[in-house]
């Protein structure tokens, strides 16, 4: 096949140094999924890219393909979106790096996904301008990204509305919830409002999504449920080095 051009939207999940001035970038983009692309002179000082390739940047990229190769070239890029307010908030920061590293881990290469390229672009576009309960979208992408894959937790909205006081369990094989049953491997015991929460994730539009308020006992119980849930489905590629970062800087 021959070299080809490729102009599109996409997401930068990541950019490592490279030489003296180069960069190779990782990119989600929207005709081809997840794709890495070399940025020849992109760190220097006259460098046309400017912060485009910087990760969480919403780009215009034109991409010189040759199927041959692994690494593709990219030799223009413009921003779609800034997300400058994500990046004045050390809290949507926090946010918006656990969705592209989350991304990047599960994503594999030259795989469309229109449906996880909107959903990545949907949320980070919400993070960037929502006032307030941003924290949501972690578990709300988490959910809808398993779901993409085929994952989505399949409970009836009977049972979770009919939890009692005690709360109830999830199935992290199937995602049912229910209020009582054996404890096992795959089931995790948890209180009511952290199920509905769980289950709000899950299925409900972002809209409300955003309007739900947590407590933060419930918020960290609800973020060891999804974690679990995913881990359960996608195994030892969830990353986890984002937290473990922030949760220096807190400890710090």
């Amino acid at each position: 096949m021959k070299p080809t051009i490729l102009k599109t939207e996409a997401i930068v999940l990541r950019a490592l140094d490279y030489g003296e001035t180069s960069r190779i970038v990782t990119l989600y983009t929207a005709e081809l999924g997840k794709l890495s692309v070399m940025a020849k002179g992109a760190r220097s000082s006259k460098s046309r890219f400017g912060s485009t390739l910087d990760p969480l940047s919403h780009i215009q990229a034109i991409v010189y393909l040759k199927p041959s190769r692994e690494l593709q070239s990219i030799t223009e890029a413009s921003h779609s979106q800034t997300f400058q307010t994500i990046r004045e908030e050390l809290g949507r920061i926090e946010i918006g790096l656990k969705v592209i590293e989350l991304t990047n881990a599960v994503m594999h290469d030259s795989e469309q996904n229109r449906e996880v390229f909107l959903l990545l672009v949907s949320v980070l576009t919400c993070l960037n301008h929502v006032d307030g309960r941003y924290r949501n979208l972690f578990p709300y992408y988490q959910l809808n990204l398993a779901s993409a894959f085929g994952f989505a937790p399949v409970f009836d909205r009977n049972n979770v509305v009919d939890l009692a006081d005690k709360g109830g369990t999830l199935d992290l094989e199937t995602g049912k919830i229910l209020s009582d049953a054996a404890s096992s491997e795959v089931v995790r015991r948890a209180s009511r409002s952290a199920l509905r929460a769980f289950a709000i994730f899950a299925r409900a539009p972002m809209a409300k999504v955003m309007q739900m308020s947590l407590r933060s006992e419930t918020r960290q119980e609800v973020s060891i449920l999804v974690g679990d849930y995913m881990k359960t489905h996608f195994g030892d590629v969830i990353p986890d080095r984002t937290s473990r970062v922030f949760a220096q800087l807190e400890v710090g």
